[in-house]
């Protein structure tokens, strides 16, 4: 299973919260070089205002996450590894950005849009 350690070289990590911003920054660039590799292969074709929704989620961090990784709980071992988990999660919905065929676009787009929401949630909800 693909996770943020592998994938990304030099992952920051959770420790304090620069770490953790910089995380936040490293897998939404994962992901968006992903989708820039996507938009070269394939024609967007009716995705486009989809695929333009998820590329923002690469390009700005939501102001929610960001605000609550500043929590100093998200440096502690179980909030560290929910958070982590979050990021492989985004990370596994946005790997197969590289077969994905024309056909299975609108579906793939769907899927990682909805993944950076869930992502977004469980961060907000550990900060309690």
């Amino acid at each position: 299973m693909i996770g943020a350690r592998s994938a990304i070289p030099g992952y920051a990590g959770h420790a304090d919260t620069h770490a953790r911003r910089l995380a936040d920054q490293q897998v939404r660039a994962w992901v968006g070089e992903r989708l820039a590799a996507l938009r070269e292969r394939l024609p967007l074709d009716g995705a486009t205002e989809v695929f333009d929704d998820v590329i923002f989620h690469c390009e700005f961090g939501d102001q929610h996450v960001i605000k609550a990784l500043e929590d100093a709980r998200f440096g502690e071992a179980a909030p560290s590894a929910a958070l982590e988990a979050a990021d492989d999660r985004l990370l596994v919905a946005a790997a197969s950005a590289d077969t994905i065929d024309g056909a299975g676009l609108p579906a793939f787009l769907a899927g990682l849009r909805d993944a950076f929401a869930q992502r977004t949630a469980t961060i907000v909800a550990l900060k309690g």
